[in-house]
């Protein structure tokens, strides 16, 4: 994770595993991870590339397959 103060970056958050997936396959860090309501929220640093890589992501962008998947397998991991 990127060394800096969260309060200082505005920060997005999902908890959507897929889209974590895929923005970590994209480079994106993921800075913090909370749980809220008995959901898992991963949050990332919210800038003009990663709202580019959420709509590559609603648009089916390429990512690799074998990292996608082992991303999704690691990320479920963290949140049980």
């Amino acid at each position: 994770m990127m060394n800096h103060p969260k309060d200082t970056f505005p920060l997005f958050e999902t908890s959507d595993l897929n889209l974590a997936s895929f923005l970590r396959c994209r480079g994106f860090s993921i800075e913090d991870i909370k749980r809220q309501n008995g959901r898992t929220i991963f949050l990332f640093i919210d800038s003009t590339e990663l709202h580019g890589a959420i709509l590559d992501f609603a648009n089916d962008g390429p990512v690799p397959v074998r990292a996608f998947c082992n991303t999704a397998r690691d990320l479920k991991g963290i949140t049980r």
